[in-house]
């Protein structure tokens, strides 16, 4: 297997180019890194320097911009960056090194593990600012009015179940054209008519009755959590203190149970809140759940003792 090409960015110079470089102290490892496959390593070694430093800032620059931990994100790339241009530095050309005796299979396994160690690289950057954005969306949907959205939900449910069923009459009407039955359809909303008109795999045309059933289903589970959301709203937000200056908010507005904590929590708490679905919200600085009985139940299990 050869070894992955491409890996560096290709970026456009700027006057930054010039000043010290993030991750200026693996300059030397960059250009052992390329002594057996490459007859410019000094020079392919600088590159990756200033490219890759160039990619570090613009990644603690987005994770800060989404509410993360620039610190954390700086430590866990130069990591996985070290051990990439670790595993490159093991790696050898037969152009370098001349083709008499070359051990090839020695070659290939080096050359696969540089590429596991590459890939294990990119997919951390990838992973780590894909959490952030779904967090930061999460607390979006968390600042939102839930009872507001929940009833235009609902609206909306409402809505397709009366599309369908309508749209189900029309298609089964006998004495419509298939031509007219697409014009009404199309009133309904429904741009694409003639799909609905085309039998399925079971012979079916129209919205199928499990679609309907499902819809329905929905509704019902939808109304049973507007109710609660709206319980919930009459009760009002309310605190709970804790030993040790740890508060306990039952959040009705935004739905959530919050737990205050006066410093950062001990390492096992940490995990212990993870395990059992808390997440850390940085905008609010806590960490919280849906607020829920199953929420309210575990905060005893989750707090210091």
């Amino acid at each position: 297997m050869p070894a992955p090409k491409n890996h560096l960015l290709h970026l456009p110079f700027s006057p930054s180019n010039t000043q010290a470089m993030i991750l200026e102290k693996y300059r030397q490892a960059a250009r052992n890194a390329h002594n057996w496959t490459s007859f410019s390593p000094e020079k392919r070694g600088d590159s990756m320097i200033k490219d890759y430093s160039e990619q570090l800032e613009s990644d603690l620059q987005e994770v800060k911009n989404l509410g993360g931990d620039p610190a954390d994100y700086q430590t866990r790339y130069e990591r996985f960056f070290s051990a990439w241009i670790g595993a490159k530095s093991r790696c050898f050309s037969s152009m370098i090194t001349g083709p008499a005796k070359f051990p090839t299979r020695k070659a290939q396994k080096a050359n696969n593990s540089e590429h596991n160690r590459y890939t294990e690289f990119q997919q951390f950057r990838e992973k780590y600012i894909a959490r952030l954005k779904r967090n930061q969306r999460r607390e979006a949907k968390a600042a939102a009015d839930p009872i507001a959205e929940m009833r235009e939900d609902i609206k909306g449910r409402e809505r397709l179940q009366i599309v369908m069923v309508e749209a189900n009459k029309v298609i089964r009407d006998k004495k419509l054209t298939d031509e007219k039955k697409v014009q009404l359809l199309a009133e309904l909303g429904i741009k694409d008519g003639g799909k609905l008109l085309t039998p399925d795999w079971c012979g079916r045309i129209g919205f199928a009755q499990y679609q309907l059933t499902n819809n329905s289903a929905n509704i019902r589970r939808m109304r049973d959590r507007l109710a609660e959301l709206e319980k919930k709203a009459t009760n009002g937000t309310f605190t709970e203190e804790y030993p040790g200056g740890i508060q306990v908010v039952h959040n009705t507005e935004a739905d959530r149970l919050q737990i205050f904590f006066p410093g950062k929590p001990d390492a096992e708490t940490i995990q212990k809140l993870k395990r059992n679905a808390w997440k850390w919200s940085p905008s609010n600085g806590c960490w919280q759940r849906q607020l829920t009985t199953n929420a309210k139940w575990n905060v005893n299990e989750v707090l210091p003792k």
